[in-house]
This record gives C-alpha cells, sequence and structure tokens, in this order.
C-alpha cells in the first residue's frame, strides 16, 4: 500500500534526485576502487591517475565512466585489451545500490519544495540536516563497503581506512549536534549546543570503539586488527547507541554464521556493513520500541552500563593473556567434564588448528614460516623441470614496455590525438616523445622474436630439453622471446614473478612451465641455474638488476661460465660505459670480456654457438 501511494504522490524532482544520487554513488564507487586496490598496498591515492594494470597505458576519460565503459569495452583495455577485473563494475554498481536506498530510505529524494525553498518562501535549513545525516550515513557505510571488499579480495584492511571518515564526520557532528539526536549522556541535554557537539561526538567515538575493542579481545583477536575503529566509526556518526545495537547484531549473525566460536574473521566487514544498513534503516523504530535505548535523566542512563564495558576493554587490552591465564582455573581432562559442556564435533573439526600443514595458509603465511616458503619456491621449479627433463636453457631479459610495431603505433597515435586536443600540455608532450622513442625500438621485440624462433627451431630434439628459451613471463621482450619459441612450435619457461600491480604471464608460454615466484631471489636463481646463455635486450631497471647480477657471479666464479650477450650494442654503450669502469680501474680489463654485443638475432645465436663450441645448425648432434 505505501508503494502504491508513493506511486501516486511521484514527483520528478524526486526522479532526479534518485538518478542524481545512483549517479554519484556509482562515481564514488569507482573512487572506492582505487582506495580497495591502493591502500593495502601503501600507494598514494593522488600518486598517479588510473591506467591499465597490463600496459600502464593512462585511462581515458570515455573509458572510466562507472559500469558503462566496462560494458562498452567489454570487460577488455582498449590499448592492449587485456581483462579487466569484473570487481570494479561490481563495486561501482553496490556504491549507486547503497547511495539510492539510504537517499529513499532516509528522505533526502523529497524535494518537491526545493523550488519554493529557493525562492525563499521557506528557509533552507530544513531541509539542510536531512541531507547532512545522509552524507554522514553513507560515508561510514561506503568506508564499511570498501573494507568488505578489502577482505573479500584477501587484502590486509588498514586501519588508515577509517581514520579520514573518522576525523571528517567527527568535526560534522562537532558543528551540527542535531544530526545525532540521542544524546550520548542524558546529562549533556543542559549543556550549550557548541559543546554538547563536540562532547557528543567524544563519548560516542570513545565508548563504541571501547565495546570494539572489548569483542576484539573476547573473540581472541580472531575478528580484524582494525576492528575497534570501524564499530568507533559508527559511535562517531550515529551515536554510540546505535553503535551498541549494531555490534550486537553483527556478533549475533557471526556467531551464528560460525558455529560457536568466531572463526570467520574473512566475513566479519560484510556482515557488518548489511546489519549497519539494515540498523541504519531500523533504528527510529528500535529506539521507538526499545526504553532501555532511550535516554533520559529522569530514568536509569543507559551509559552506566557501557562505561564498565570501558573500562573491561581497557584493562584487556593492558594486561593481555597472561594475567587472564594466571587467573584461569586448570583445565580437567576432557574426559571428566560433562558431556553437555564439550564443544561438537562438527566444531572441532571447523578449527583452523585442525587442518593439516599442508593445508592451511594461514599457517604457511606466517612470518615464522618464511625459511619454509623459501624452500618451497626452490623446490617445486626445480622437480616440475626435472620432470620434464629440462637439461638447459638460453635466458631472454628484455623490457616490459618494448611491444610489437603495431601495438607501439597505437600507442603512438593516441598520445598524438590527445596532444591535439591540447597541443601546449607538458606532460603529453613528454608523453608523445616517450611513445617516439618506444615505437622506434619496436624492432627490438621482432629481434627477440625471431632469435627465439632460430634457436627453438634448430634446438628441437626429443622435446626440446636443451636450450629451452627462458623469460620472466611478462609482456614486452619476454611475450617477444615465448612467442617466438612457440611459433617454432617448441616449449618455452615463464618465470613471473608478483608485483604490487597486477601482472598476468603473456600467453605463449608452455602452460606446464610456467611459474610464479614471491621471492626474487629464488627467481633469479632459477634463471641462472640451467643457463647456457644470455641475451640481454633493451630494458630498464629490472632488466639491469637481472644483469648485473648475472655479471657479479660470473666475475666472481660462483656460476657457470656462459656468455652474456647483450643485444643492441648502440643502445647499451649509451646506457653503460663498461669501459669507463675498467679505465677507472673498479673492474679489470678482462671483466669486460665476460660481455659480447649482437645486432642480428643470427649473429647472437652464433656468438652462443661458438662459445659452447657447437654446430649453430645441429646444436644437439
Amino acid at each position: 500500500m505505501d508503494l502504491l501511494v508513493a506511486a501516486v504522490r511521484f514527483d520528478p524532482l524526486d526522479a532526479f534526485c534518485i538518478v542524481w544520487f545512483t549517479m554519484a554513488g556509482a562515481m564514488i564507487g569507482s573512487f572506492a576502487n582505487v582506495v580497495v586496490y591502493r591502500l593495502p598496498r601503501g600507494i598514494g591515492l593522488a600518486r598517479r591517475g588510473s591506467h591499465c594494470p597490463h600496459c600502464q597505458h593512462p585511462v581515458r576519460i570515455r573509458d572510466n565512466i562507472p559500469v558503462l565503459s566496462y560494458l562498452w569495452l567489454r570487460g577488455r583495455c582498449r590499448d592492449c585489451h587485456g581483462p579487466i577485473a569484473a570487481r570494479y563494475p561490481l563495486v561501482e554498481s553496490l556504491f549507486a545500490i547503497l547511495f539510492f536506498i539510504v537517499a529513499v530510505a532516509e528522505g533526502a529524494t523529497d524535494l518537491a519544495s526545493l523550488p519554493r525553498i529557493v525562492a525563499g518562501y521557506r528557509p533552507l535549513h530544513p531541509l539542510w540536516p536531512v541531507w547532512a545525516v545522509v552524507t554522514v550515513h553513507l560515508a561510514m557505510l561506503g568506508t564499511l563497503l570498501c573494507a568488505a571488499v578489502m577482505e573479500q579480495a584477501r587484502e590486509h584492511v588498514p586501519r588508515q581506512l577509517f581514520t579520514p571518515m573518522t576525523l571528517l564526520i567527527l568535526a560534522t557532528v562537532t558543528v551540527l549536534p542535531e544530526l545525532r539526536p540521542v544524546p550520548a549522556a542524558a546529562a549533556l541535554d543542559q549543556v550549550s549546543s557548541g559543546l554538547r557537539g563536540i562532547l557528543d561526538s567524544l563519548l560516542g567515538w570513545s565508548v563504541a570503539g571501547g565495546l570494539g575493542l572489548l569483542t576484539w579481545q573476547m573473540a581472541d583477536r580472531r575478528l580484524p586488527p582494525a576492528w575497534p575503529w570501524a564499530i568507533a566509526l559508527g559511535g562517531v556518526a550515529a551515536g554510540w547507541q546505535w553503535a551498541a545495537t549494531w555490534l550486537a547484531a553483527t556478533m549475533v549473525i557471526l556467531v551464528a554464521a560460525s558455529g560457536v566460536r568466531l572463526i570467520r574473521p574473512e566475513r566479519s566487514y560484510g556482515i557488518a556493513t548489511v546489519t549497519a544498513l539494515v540498523g541504519l534503516l531500523l533504528w527510529r523504530s528500535l529506539y521507538d520500541a526499545i526504553p532501555m535505548l532511550r535516554v533520559d535523566a529522569d530514568e536509569f542512563d543507559l551509559l552506566a552500563l557501557a562505561l564498565p564495558a570501558l573500562a573491561a576493554a581497557a584493562i584487556l587490552r593492558w594486561t593481555e593473556r597472561p594475567v587472564r591465564q594466571a587467573f584461569a582455573p586448570p583445565s580437567a581432562p576432557h574426559t571428566t567434564m560433562p558431556r553437555d559442556q564439550h564443544p561438537s564435533v562438527d566444531a572441532i573439526m571447523a578449527s583452523p588448528t585442525y587442518r593439516l600443514a599442508e593445508e592451511d595458509p594461514d599457517f604457511l603465511k606466517r612470518p615464522e614460516l618464511r625459511p619454509v616458503r623459501l624452500q618451497l619456491e626452490l623446490l617445486k621449479p626445480e622437480l616440475v623441470l626435472e620432470h620434464h627433463h629440462i637439461r638447459s636453457t638460453i635466458v631472454v631479459f628484455g623490457g616490459t614496455q618494448i611491444v610489437d610495431r603495431d601495438a607501439a603505433q597505437k600507442r603512438l597515435e593516441s598520445v598524438r590525438n590527445a596532444l591535439a586536443e591540447s597541443p601546449d600540455d607538458a606532460t603529453l608532450l613528454r608523453a608523445l616523445e616517450r611513445a617516439e622513442r618506444i615505437a622506434a625500438k619496436s624492432h627490438y621485440y621482432e629481434a627477440a622474436r625471431d632469435f627465439a624462433r632460430i634457436v627453438s627451431g634448430v634446438c628441437r630434439h626429443d622435446g626440446q630439453c636443451d636450450f629451452v628459451i627462458t623469460t620472466g613471463g611478462g609482456p614486452g621482450i619476454m611475450e617477444a622471446a615465448n612467442r617466438g619459441a612457440y611459433e617454432a612450435g617448441s616449449r618455452s619457461i615463464g618465470l613471473n614473478i608478483t608485483l604490487p600491480h597486477e601482472q598476468i604471464p603473456n600467453p605463449y608460454i608452455t602452460p606446464e612451465l610456467c611459474f610464479q615466484f614471491h621471492y626474487f631471489a629464488l627467481r633469479k636463481m632459477h634463471f641462472l641455474l640451467r643457463a647456457k646463455a644470455l641475451v640481454i635486450f633493451p630494458g630498464g631497471f629490472g632488466t639491469l638488476d637481472e644483469l648485473f647480477d648475472a655479471l657479479t657471479l660470473r666475475q666472481t666464479n660462483r656460476m657457470q661460465e656462459i656468455p652474456i650477450v647483450l643485444y643492441g650494442r648502440d643502445y647499451w654503450q649509451q646506457v653503460i660505459d663498461f669501459q669507463h669502469l675498467a679505465d677507472e680501474g673498479v673492474i679489470a680489463d678482462h671483466h669486460n670480456d665476460l660481455i659480447a654485443y649482437a645486432d642480428d638475432p643470427r649473429q647472437a645465436w652464433e656468438i652462443i654457438a661458438e662459445f659452447h663450441d657447437i654446430d649453430p645448425d645441429h646444436p644437439c648432434q
């Protein structure tokens, strides 16, 4: 019936405001994706604009429209056609829905009287508190939703996520104490408006945060570390009475969802977000229905219940577990306990401690298990390569930005088009210069591709177990080398690495020979263990790091003798003056003999064949 009445009384201005709130939610959801991705990795939110994680190309404005751009591009980057994670439009849609629900439910869309207000027939202030309340509530719910998305992605939820919103809402509620109609304590009714707002906000923050800290301690810290800060944010935004009710409902749902123990911390923020939304929508009804939630100077003040809880939280925080265990009675054997006190078998088997060690990722990721992870990262590729009878490799290094000619030209044209619209933009002028240089170096991509095709073509013997092309598994020159081996019908290896930005292996690696590393040291070790040669194409810091690591090992005779071929003499002699190092006496003259130069794919292969005294056309015979 209420929906029917609302439909009859429908006003165009209401529709406009609903659309406005929904679009605003989607746009803020787009920014929330940036927060969710960058904040756990310690990347500044204003450090650089949005860019493709695969090709690093800046995202155009028309490709940054929430949800619609994802559908228009069919989930692919316009430049490199790499996949765009479906999380982005999903988060934008969730924020749009959240803004729609809160705006409609809390009356921010009731703007039929807006023209009269603007015209001066009615003062503006009756509408202002409604929008202020909605803004405060959306800020709180949006922050919780960001935390829930981080949790779902198995990212660490930093405490800094809650600090800006807490300070912002604290300042807002301090200036406008009427945003929270329920004061923190009855005594504050007698205080002046400005001081009441300050005291009310601080009480809401401290009491709600204390209750959050208490539940965190009682749950034996299975809840996220930033949990008390999230509850404190709710206390500032809606009052500690609401936060206490919200916290109680969240705990009930968590316990019900995970049996008799709080063993599902990865879902706590998600459940908290849902209960916070429902709690805000039902709070007025609950406040009217439950007398205990009301604060009256003539009645019992509920703050008297919260302050002991706050004191208990402080005591538990500072005494920690040793003191509590010292006063705890010794536990009796399970056989002597009454049967009704035993936990259920399902609860015991659901405990994380019951998992097999090799099936417990939380256990394996502990800092104390780093030596085990190092050993596993050494053994896994070693055993797999041995299983596939890979006896020797040729490693190709090179920059990720050096792409094939078509992709380079496409990037160049994109920058030129942008510069045509803003010819005086210094950033675009610099981007044009860089794009032209990358386009000029696209022949290195084809050279790496041809080199790998030559080597793989002449070394196909017994499943090609010798001179197998090996790269870092990424884009650019690495992709070119894997691509050349693929086109020759041979296997190739990719040793990928986890980085702060998203990186996926190129599609030309042999699937059963593609590995992912966490530790750079182990990755470098596998590059060199079976290497018969290193061919280094132009690249940046990563390429230089791999080059100098190999040169140092060869200089100190800590690895097998292999040729180190620098492809592109002009490039390398401009980047590094090795002869100057010898002239300065910091390296010996004969150390320059560790390096060979090549400017042709066939020449690079013949240098390697000559070093190993093999026939370049029939190396395996």
